[in-house]
């Protein structure tokens, strides 16, 4: 009997199983946002309160621990963060629906993908960065493990040999590499000829690659894209709320300040990280037989 005979049976324990393994995975990342930016270790010291003493594991517990301490540490009564239980709560809900609504294989795969593209999202939003660690390093993972499960690119040829189906998975992962690089790559040259600036970080341009090695090329095209339409419809209205109220204040934003000191800097990385997770989660279908009608529309292929 395998994996998914056993959870045909007993989809109850799977389910909480998993949402219990990516509340504390989300823990785990919590730490690394954190930490990692820093140049700090992710292993010592163990969790500590700002105050500079040791977090008991009690009150450590995923997602439930924030609730019982109503938001303050026991030691000090530092409020801490509502970010802390919403990374935890995300991830457990990302790797339920991911553990629900795909094989085994492909799950495992969009879990290690979640956890890259979470891990990004959150440094660039506080750091205005994306460490090449996890970008250039996600992209090699990603490859790999379309290497190792076909299953991810929907590349497993019928009555062929594996090795067969490992050569086409890992062609439309490096396509994918390719093909989202070299697009956002000249997108940005575009971007800095026309404003006169850096529109976008060389981060941004690694991290699609991550995401096409994951996702292929269709996959890395609706980040970039869809990415970004959802991205400007979200942040049009809250930039323009905080620019009257930098007007308010007498401030304003200064077009010649580095990224990370503009109060209205966008950072683009979690909107591509959104956009791949969406496409592998939810639209990979739709977009992928959209892509195929163009294709043959197009070029009668």
């Amino acid at each position: 009997m395998d994996i998914a005979e056993i959870n045909s049976q007993f989809p109850a324990i799977f389910d909480v199983f998993f949402f219990c393994v990516g509340a504390c995975v989300g823990s785990f990342l919590n730490v690394c946002i954190y930490r990692i930016p820093k140049g700090e270790s992710i292993m010592r010291p163990p969790s500590h309160c700002a105050c500079g003493k040791p977090i008991k594991w009690f009150d450590n517990i995923p997602i439930a621990g924030w609730f019982l301490l109503g938001g303050k540490a026991r030691c000090c009564g530092r409020r801490i963060s509502f970010r802390y239980p919403f990374v935890e709560l995300l991830t457990a809900l990302v790797f339920l629906a991911l553990w629900a609504m795909n094989t085994p294989y492909v799950a495992f795969a969009g879990m290690m993908f979640s956890f890259i593209m979470i891990f990004c999202t959150f440094v660039d939003i506080d750091n205005m960065m994306l460490p090449d660690f996890a970008t250039i390093g996600g992209t090699v993972a990603g490859f790999l493990i379309s290497l190792m499960m076909p299953q991810i690119h929907g590349a497993v040829i019928p009555d062929a040999p594996f090795a067969a189906s490992v050569i086409a998975s890992g062609i439309k992962s490096a396509l994918g590499i390719v093909v989202g690089t070299g697009i956002l790559y000249w997108i940005r040259i575009l971007g800095e000829c026309v404003f006169k600036k850096e529109a976008m970080g060389e981060g941004d341009v690694l991290l699609i690659g991550c995401i096409g090695a994951f996702c292929g090329w269709q996959g890395a095209m609706f980040a970039i894209f869809g990415g970004s339409i959802i991205g400007a419809l979200t942040m049009i209205p809250i930039v323009a709320t905080k620019r009257l109220v930098l007007k308010k204040r007498g401030k304003k934003a200064r077009a010649d300040l580095d990224p990370e000191n503009d109060p209205l800097a966008i950072p683009f990385g979690p909107w591509l990280a959104f956009g791949g997770m969406f496409y592998f989660m939810f639209v990979k279908d739709l977009i992928d037989m959209y892509f195929a009608g163009v294709s043959n529309a197009f070029f009668g292929i």
